[in-house]
């Protein structure tokens, strides 16, 4: 799952790029969704999730909020997933190599 910024997520949600959006608990007080997307590069399908400013996963501690904020972006239907393990939580965070 690779991990990018706001303004990449709002273009992907307006270009209707974004599927397979699913909300998943990480704890009680820790959400956050991920979605499907096609790369831009490879035009091939990848999972991806909100980065914050501070470069880590951007999680909500209310639900309602996080249904606000896809609301938002048009999104109508999703999945949860209320059970979380490692397996669904593969993040790749985003190298700060600037060769």
């Amino acid at each position: 799952m690779k991990m990018i910024e706001q303004n990449s997520v709002d273009i992907a949600f307006s270009q209707r790029a974004a599927r397979e959006i699913t909300i998943v608990m990480r704890s009680e007080r820790e959400w956050y969704f991920t979605f499907v997307a096609d790369d831009p590069v490879t035009g091939k399908p990848d999972k991806y999730t909100l980065l914050t400013q501070r470069g880590k996963l951007r999680t909500w501690a209310d639900p309602k909020y996080l249904f606000k904020f896809l609301r938002e972006r048009g999104v109508i239907c999703g999945v949860f997933n209320l059970r979380q393990d490692e397996k669904y939580e593969k993040i790749k965070y985003p190298s700060n190599n600037s060769s």
